[in-house]
C-alpha cells in the first residue's frame, strides 16, 4: 500500500506567489463581439428617477467588440436586470389606480388570504390570494404562505434553491438564470408572488446566501430579476427556519427592538443591495422576528431609499387582534407593514381591526391609500398585473417543466475545494481503483456518485458500513486494502470514521454533503483532500463526478467562514469580519477555495474616484494552456483611525480567462460601503482618510493593494445605480 508524504501547502490560496500550492482554476472564456441588452446610467440618477423613466422607454445599445471591449453584468447591479420587466407603469399608474379604488376596496387589498378552492394540498401550496379588484382590471394573484420555507410549485421534496451552493459559485449570471427557472415554475402553478431569501431586515450571518451583504444582497437580486422578467414578483425576507444554527448554541437577540438605523450598514445593506439588482420587488418583515422588532423602517425604505414598492407580513408576523383592541392594527402600519399574508388560523390586524381604526379615526384613509400605493406598486414592477398566471394551471395542475441542467450546474460551480494535497484528486485511472465508504443513510447518494465515476472512466467500489461503525477493527474489511477512499460524509457522526480510515495510511479524500459552516475536522491534517459539496441533490452526482475525475476544474468559493465549530471567545458573530475584528484566523475564510489546474497572475491595480463611486480597473492573465475561470475579490478597508472598521467585501467578478490571455476588469464601488448611516440627512457619511483597497483570493489573502484618498463625503441614501464594469483584452 502506498505511503503518503504531506507537503502542508494544500490549503494555501496564494497560488500567484506559491509554485507549490495547487493550482486554482475558474473556467473558461472567450471574448466574441455581442450585442447586450441594457440600460443607460447616469451617475447621480435615483432609483425612482430610473423607475420613472423607464415607463416610457426601454434603451438598448450595441457593445461591438471588435476592439476587444465587452460590458458584462455588474454583479450587484446588472445592466441586463436593470430594464422595467413586464412593461411596468410605475408608482404614478400605482398611485392613480389607488386613488380610484373605494374605501372598501382599498381596505380589502391589504390582505392575501387563502385561496378559496384550492385547499392545503401540497399541490396548491397552501396558496393565499391576493383580491385584486375587478371592477378596475385587477386580477387575482395568488402566492405560497410565506411563514415556511420556500419550496417548489410542484410538491418537490427538497428546498427551493441549493442556495449555498449557488452563492458559492458567485455567479450572478447563474443565480439570475435560476430566478428565471422559478419563475417559469411558479407561473405555470399559478403563482405570482415567490419569497426570496438570503437577506432580511435582521442580521444574522447564517442565512442561505451566505455570510456577506454585498455577495448575499447580489445573488439574491439576480434571483430577483430572474423572477421580475417571468412576471413573478420577488418577496426579499428570510424565516428562521432556514438560518443555520451555531456549533456553540448562541442566538441572536430578536426580543428587543432595535432602529432600523442601527442596521443601515448591516442587514439593511444586504436588502438595498437585492432591490437594486432585481431593480424591483417588495420586502418580507416578520420571518425571523414580528415586524415591530425593526423601529423607523418606513423613514430608511420609504423616505431615504425612495423605495416606492410594498413590506409584507408573513402569516402573524404584523401581530394579532385580542379582545377588538385597534393598537396591534396602529403598531404594523407604524412599522411600515403595506400588506400582511393571513392563514388559515384567520389572525390579522388588517381585517375588521383596520375598518374599525379608521371610522374612529385613528387610522387616516390617506395611511390606507398610500399603503395600497406601495403594494400596487410592487405588483407593476414585477407586471403580474398585467400578465396574472392563469388560475387554471394552480387548479388542473401544471405541465412538467422541460428538463434543466441547472442544479447540475450549480453543483459544478459551486462545489469547493478546500484540501488536495499530493494532488490526489482528480483521481488518476491508472493508479488503480477507488473505494467510496459510506453510512447507511447515505448509501443511494453514493451509488449515484459511483456509478457517475465509473462512467468518468474510473475503477470505483462501494463499501457501506454499518451504522455507528468507525472505531477501529468496525469497518469493512475493503478499506484496510484500499489505496484511495472517498469518504461521501453528512455530519460530524462520521468524523471516528473519517480519522480511523486515515490512520490505515491510504491516499483519503472526504466529501462534505451538508451546508453545516460548522463542521467540525479533527481530521484534517490526517486527510489529503476536502471537498465542501454542500447538501446532497441526486442531481449532484455527475457534475461532482467530473470534477474528482478532471474532466472539469474546482471553480467555488467559499460564501461563509467555515469555523471548524471553534469561536474566539465573546464573538457574537461568527462572520469573517468578526474573525478579522478578533484577530483570528479561521479555520477555512469566506472567498476561498483551490482548483487542481491552471493559475492566474492579477496587476496593475489601480483605483479612481467617480462622484459617489469608486472604479478599480486591474489585469488578470492566465498563462496555462487551459482556459479558467477566475473570480478575483475587492476588499476595502478603512482608515486606522475609523473604530470598529474590518475590512469587507466591496464587489467581484466572474469571468472566464482563454488560455494565455489577459482581460483587464472595471470593478465600481459604492462608497456608502465606507460611510456611517446618518438618520438626520437620510445618506451615508463617509469620513475623510485614506482607503486600502485589496484585491485577493479570500477574505485572508490579498495579493495587490491600492489606496484612495478621499475628502469628507455625504452619499445619498437613495438605492443605487452603479455604472456597469468593463472588460477588455490586452
Amino acid at each position: 500500500m502506498p505511503g503518503r508524504v504531506r507537503s502542508g501547502l494544500s490549503r494555501c490560496p496564494f497560488f500567484i506567489s506559491c509554485p507549490a500550492c495547487p493550482a486554482k482554476s475558474h473556467g473558461h472564456f472567450t471574448l466574441r463581439c455581442v450585442t447586450i441588452p441594457a440600460r443607460r446610467r447616469k451617475n447621480g440618477v435615483t432609483f425612482q428617477q430610473q423607475w420613472d423613466m423607464m415607463r416610457h422607454s426601454a434603451i438598448w445599445y450595441v457593445a461591438a467588440l471588435c476592439t476587444g471591449i465587452v460590458f458584462l453584468p455588474l454583479s450587484v447591479m446588472p445592466a441586463h436586470a436593470a430594464g422595467a420587466p413586464g412593461g411596468s407603469t410605475g408608482t404614478a399608474h400605482a398611485a392613480d389606480m389607488a386613488a380610484r379604488m373605494q374605501p372598501d376596496e382599498q381596505q380589502t387589498v391589504v390582505q392575501a388570504r387563502p385561496a378559496a378552492g384550492l385547499g392545503t394540498t401540497a399541490e396548491a401550496g397552501d396558496l393565499l390570494a391576493w383580491p385584486g379588484v375587478a371592477r378596475l382590471g385587477l386580477p387575482v394573484l395568488r402566492m405560497p404562505d410565506f411563514a415556511h420555507a420556500a419550496q417548489p410549485a410542484d410538491g418537490a421534496p427538497h428546498p427551493l434553491l441549493p442556495w449555498l451552493a449557488l452563492a458559492a459559485t458567485w455567479d450572478p449570471d447563474l443565480a439570475r438564470r435560476a430566478g428565471s427557472a422559478r419563475a417559469r415554475s411558479e407561473w405555470l402553478h399559478g403563482r405570482a408572488v415567490l419569497r426570496v431569501g438570503g437577506v432580511d431586515l435582521l442580521p444574522s450571518g447564517r442565512l442561505q446566501a451566505g455570510e456577506d451583504q454585498v455577495l448575499a444582497g447580489g445573488m439574491a437580486g439576480m434571483i430577483g430579476a430572474g423572477l421580475l422578467a417571468g412576471h413573478v414578483l420577488p418577496v426579499f425576507g428570510s424565516v428562521a427556519t432556514e438560518e443555520q444554527s451555531r456549533a456553540d448554541g448562541a442566538l441572536p437577540d430578536r426580543t428587543t427592538q432595535v432602529p432600523a438605523a442601527q442596521l443601515a450598514s448591516q442587514s439593511l445593506l444586504g436588502v438595498a443591495m437585492a432591490l437594486e439588482t432585481a431593480h424591483g420587488g417588495a420586502i418580507l418583515c416578520g420571518g425571523m422576528a414580528p415586524c415591530q422588532t425593526v423601529t423607523g423602517l418606513g423613514s430608511i425604505v420609504h423616505d431615504a431609499w425612495h423605495f416606492p414598492g410594498m413590506v409584507m407580513a408573513r402569516p402573524g408576523g404584523a401581530g394579532e387582534i385580542r379582545n377588538a383592541d385597534i393598537a396591534p392594527t396602529l403598531a404594523a402600519v407604524a412599522a411600515s407593514v403595506d400588506m400582511e399574508q393571513v392563514d388559515t388560523d384567520g389572525h390579522n390586524v388588517f381585517g375588521a381591526a383596520l375598518r374599525q381604526a379608521v371610522r374612529e379615526g385613528s387610522l387616516k384613509p390617506a395611511q390606507v391609500q398610500a399603503m395600497v400605493t406601495h403594494i400596487l406598486a410592487s405588483f407593476y414592477m414585477s407586471g403580474s398585473l398585467d400578465h396574472p398566471p392563469p388560475f387554471s394551471s394552480a387548479h388542473n395542475g401544471a405541465p412538467p417543466a422541460s428538463p434543466d441542467t441547472l442544479v447540475a450546474d450549480v453543483e459544478a460551480q459551486g462545489a469547493v475545494l478546500l484540501q488536495n494535497e499530493n494532488r490526489v484528486v482528480p483521481f488518476d485511472p491508472a493508479l488503480g481503483p477507488v473505494l467510496i465508504l459510506v453510512h447507511p443513510a447515505l448509501r443511494p447518494a453514493a451509488e449515484k456518485l459511483a456509478d457517475a465515476l465509473r462512467h468518468a472512466g474510473l475503477n470505483v467500489a462501494l463499501s457501506v458500513a454499518t451504522e455507528g461503525a468507525g472505531a477501529p477493527g468496525t469497518l469493512p474489511p475493503a478499506v484496510s486494502q484500499a489505496a484511495r477512499t472517498l469518504v461521501l460524509s453528512a455530519g460530524n457522526d462520521d468524523n471516528q470514521m473519517i480519522s480511523t480510515v486515515a490512520e490505515m495510511g491510504g491516499h483519503v479524500v472526504v466529501v462534505l454533503a451538508s451546508d453545516d459552516p460548522d463542521r467540525q475536522m479533527p481530521w484534517l491534517d490526517t486527510v489529503d483532500s476536502v471537498v465542501q459539496a454542500w447538501a446532497w441533490r441526486d442531481e449532484y452526482a455527475q457534475p461532482l463526478a467530473a470534477l474528482l475525475s478532471g474532466q472539469q476544474d474546482f471553480s467555488g468559493h467559499l460564501p461563509v467562514t467555515l469555523t471548524g465549530g471553534f469561536y474566539p471567545p465573546g464573538l457574537a458573530d461568527a462572520d469573517y469580519r468578526a474573525f478579522a475584528r478578533a484577530h483570528v484566523v479561521p479555520l477555512f475564510p469566506f472567498g476561498y477555495g483551490l482548483s487542481t489546474r491552471g493559475h492566474l497572475t492579477f496587476s496593475d491595480l489601480h483605483v479612481v474616484r467617480e462622484g459617489n463611486h469608486a472604479t478599480a480597473s486591474f489585469s488578470i492573465t492566465n498563462p496555462d494552456d487551459t482556459p479558467v475561470r477566475a473570480v478575483p475579490q475587492l476588499y476595502v478597508e478603512m482608515p486606522d483611525d475609523v473604530p470598529g472598521a474590518a475590512r469587507r467585501l466591496a464587489g467581484w467578478r466572474s469571468i472566464i480567462v482563454a488560455p494565455g490571455h489577459t482581460v483587464r476588469l472595471g470593478v465600481p464601488v459604492s462608497l456608502r460601503l465606507v460611510g456611517q448611516w446618518n438618520p438626520a440627512g437620510g445618506n451615508w457619511s463617509v469620513p475623510a482618510g485614506d482607503y486600502t483597497l485589496s484585491l485577493g483570493f479570500s477574505s485572508v489573502m490579498m495579493v495587490r493593494h491600492a489606496t484612495l484618498h478621499l475628502p469628507a463625503l455625504h452619499v445619498p441614501g437613495a438605492l443605487d445605480s452603479t455604472p456597469a464594469p468593463v472588460v477588455a483584452a490586452e
